[in-house]
């Protein structure tokens, strides 16, 4: 995150390196606090998340809109928001054309020992209401507004992101996940939308019975982990029922017409 040949400045050398619950100007420092401020954990476990990376993205065509004050003010509004208790590290990026802040946050909240982590839910929210604030004080950064819990939703881990950045290649899940979009948008149902994607090559796997996700690169993928849930392959099915029902109100209607003209 700190690495200065990632790191955004505008053309003074100027950037900014927001520390939220913190105090001190170096790496060592932060880290002994945030140490220090986990000890408080109120429920420990084995794998308790000490810090998770957060990451505000910007499309690359709202570049000549971006300044670093619009960074570091949406920033500090998604702290807010996000809960201002906790301890935070946020820093501006710019490489290969797209513009990000990363956000390091506390496992915990500042000495209380609260958990600091989000639901799916709780997550949601927070992005909307980010989202909420940039397109009311920022509306020229109209190309970097997305409709969260759509499909259109990140679905890359940090892993994927490091990966796709040193290489420049998209990951097998970016494209695992564009070869089923391509079968949703041509799928006319659920099981025609399987039908297709065995079509192209893919394969599922099942567990207890229930098809749960797709064979590729000889890994395993979760449906609902690619942003193929239930409820979103279940839309499929519904299209197709009211395709179903015009039939059927066309066909009564023709029926009706003909029973009048005998």
């Amino acid at each position: 995150m700190l690495h200065k040949k990632d790191r955004m400045f505008d053309e003074t050398g100027r950037s900014f390196i927001i520390t939220h619950n913190l105090v001190g100007k170096n790496i060592k420092e932060w880290e002994e606090q945030f140490m220090e401020n986990e000890s408080h954990r109120k429920q420990k476990r084995k794998d308790s998340v000490f810090v998770t990376h957060e990451i505000i993205s910007f499309h690359k065509d709202d570049a000549k809109n971006i300044t670093l004050q619009k960074m570091e003010d949406i920033t500090r509004e998604y702290i807010r928001n996000r809960n201002p208790k906790g301890m935070y590290i946020g820093v501006p990026h710019f490489d290969k054309e797209h513009y990000h802040i990363h956000i390091c946050a506390s496992g915990v909240e500042y000495h209380t020992g609260k958990s600091l982590r989000l639901t799916k839910p709780q997550l949601l929210k927070v992005k909307n209401e980010i989202q909420e604030y940039q397109i009311e004080k920022y509306p020229e950064l109209s190309k970097s507004i997305v409709e969260h819990g759509k499909k259109e939703k990140s679905l890359q881990t940090e892993k994927e992101y490091q990966y796709k950045r040193r290489t420049g290649r998209e990951t097998d899940k970016e494209q695992l996940i564009k070869i089923l979009h391509a079968c949703y948008d041509k799928a006319i149902s659920k099981e025609d939308f399987f039908l297709k994607s065995k079509e192209c090559g893919l394969s599922s796997y099942s567990r207890n019975g229930v098809l749960t996700g797709m064979l590729f690169a000889k890994r395993k993928y979760r449906l609902s982990r690619l942003g193929f849930t239930k409820e979103r392959l279940m839309e499929l099915d519904k299209e197709i029922n009211k395709i179903k029902e015009l039939k059927e109100i066309r066909s009564k209607r023709k029926e009706n017409q003909r029973e009048r003209e005998l």
